[in-house]
C-alpha cells in the first residue's frame, strides 16, 4: 500500500499488515505431526562456491530466521557427489526423521528416486527441485513427498536464445557451454536453444562443450574457442550464468565484452550487473532465495499442522511450474538488489505457498 494514511488509521493498517505477515509463523495446532522445537530444516545442494547455490542457502536462512528456526537449520554439501548426497541425507536422518524437511536440488536426476525412497522409508518429508526422474510423482504413493517445485527448462532456453538471436541480426556462429548432460536442465535448456536455431538458419552452431555448470571451466574453453574461430563467434549461450561469466572474462582479455552478446540462466547477483553494463545480453531467474526456501515453508506448514496432510493436496499442487523472470538491460535494475524477508513474507504463508505456481508440471 502506497497511499499515505495518518492517525489511528495508520496504526491499524500497520497492526492488519503485521498480522498478515506473521499468521504462517509454526505455532503448532494440538494435533500438529511435530512441535515447533522438534522441526529441523535442511537444505541439501551440490556446493556453494557458485553464486546461485549462495542464494539458495542464503533463502533458507533467511526463512529459518523469519520462522524462529534459524538453530534449526542444516545446510548439506555433496561436492556434485550423487552417492555423497544421498548418504549424507540417511545419516543425519538417523535422529528425528519424522520431523526432519528436506529441501532438495538433485545433483543429477538419478538422485531424485533414492532420496525421495529414503524420505518414504524413513518418514522424513522432501520438496525437490529442478532435476527429474521421468515417471516419477510425489503424488504416486509417496506421502512424505510434499512437493517438485520444477522450472520449464525448455522455455527457459528458448527464452534465452531468442535474445540471443535477436541480439546477433539473426546471422552468424555460436558457442555454447553445455551444464551437466545428465541432469534435466541442461538438456531441456539446450532443447529450447535447438528450437530456436530450427527458426533461423542464418545461425549456426560453430562449436559446443560442457563445463559442468563451472565458471572456471568455461573460461579456458572459450580462450580455445576465440583462438580457433575468431570474429566467426557472434554469439555466446550457456546454460547457465556461471559459465556465461567464465566466457565473459576470456571475452574481456580479448577486448570483446560487450561487443559479442552472452546470454545466461539462474539470475545471479554479477550476471544481472553484465546485463545492466551491456556485457549480457539477457539472463532468466527462477529466483534462488525463494527455491532455498519454498520447500522448507511446505514443510514447516505441514508439521505444524497449518497445512493439510500432503495426500490430500491436488496433483497440481505437488508437481507444479514455478514462474521466471526474463532479465534485460530494460529490467537490470529492478533486480539487482538482494531481496529481504519481508519481500517473501507472504508467500511463505500456509495459505499462499502456490503464489508463483504457473501450472501443473506433468
Amino acid at each position: 500500500m502506497r497511499h499515505e494514511i495518518v492517525g489511528t488509521a495508520a496504526a491499524a493498517v500497520r497492526l492488519a499488515l503485521a498480522l498478515a505477515l506473521t499468521s504462517a509463523l509454526p505455532v503448532a495446532h494440538a494435533d500438529a505431526p511435530c512441535e515447533k522445537s522438534q522441526i529441523r530444516l535442511v537444505n541439501s545442494m551440490r556446493e556453494i562456491a557458485q553464486p546461485y547455490h549462495v542464494n539458495l542457502n542464503k533463502g533458507g536462512r533467511m526463512f529459518a530466521r523469519w520462522a524462529g528456526l534459524e538453530d534449526q537449520y542444516v545446510l548439506q554439501l555433496n561436492q556434485g557427489d550423487s552417492d555423497k548426497q544421498v548418504a549424507l541425507m540417511r545419516s543425519i536422518l538417523a535422529t528425528n526423521a519424522k520431523c526432519t524437511i528436506f529441501n532438495v536440488e538433485p545433483n543429477a536426476d538419478v538422485v531424485m528416486k533414492p532420496m525421495v525412497d529414503t524420505a518414504k522409508a524413513t518418514g522424513a518429508w522432501i520438496v525437490t527441485h529442478w532435476v527429474y526422474n521421468r515417471g516419477l510423482h510425489p503424488f504416486d504413493g509417496y506421502d512424505r513427498w510434499i512437493a517438485h517445485v520444477a522450472v520449464n527448462s525448455q522455455d527457459v532456453g528458448v527464452a534465452v536464445s531468442d535474445r540471443l538471436v535477436a541480439a546477433m541480426d539473426g546471422k552468424g556462429g555460436i558457442v555454447v557451454l553445455h551444464g551437466r548432460l545428465d541432469t534435466d536442465p541442461a538438456q531441456k535448456r539446450f532443447a529450447g536453444l535447438k528450437a530456436v536455431l530450427a527458426k533461423h538458419s542464418g545461425v549456426t552452431l560453430l562449436a559446443q562443450q560442457p563445463a559442468n555448470w563451472d565458471r572456471t571451466a568455461a573460461f579456458p574453453i572459450m580462450q580455445a574457442w576465440l583462438a580457433k574461430y575468431g570474429d566467426r563467434i557472434r554469439g555466446v549461450w550457456a546454460a547457465n550464468d556461471d559459465m556465461a561469466l567464465g566466457a565473459l572474462e576470456a571475452l574481456r582479455a580479448a577486448g570483446l565484452a560487450g561487443r559479442v552478446p552472452v546470454v545466461g540462466v539462474d539470475g545471479i547477483p554479477e550476471a544481472i550487473a553484465a546485463v545492466a553494463r551491456g556485457e549480457m545480453t539477457a539472463t532468466v531467474s527462477s529466483d534462488a532465495f525463494y527455491q532455498g526456501s519454498i520447500g522448507l515453508a511446505m514443510g514447516v506448514c505441514v508439521l505444524t499442522g497449518q497445512a493439510p496432510a500432503p495426500q490430500t493436496w491436488s496433483k497440481q499442487r505437488r508437481e507444479f511450474f514455478l514462474r521466471v523472470v526474463v532479465i534485460t538491460k530494460d529490467n537490470a535494475a529492478q533486480y539487482a538488489k538482494e531481496p529481504e524477508a519481508d519481500a517473501y513474507a507472504p508467500e511463505w504463508r500456509c495459505d499462499n505457498l502456490w503464489s508463483r505456481a504457473t501450472g501443473p508440471a506433468f
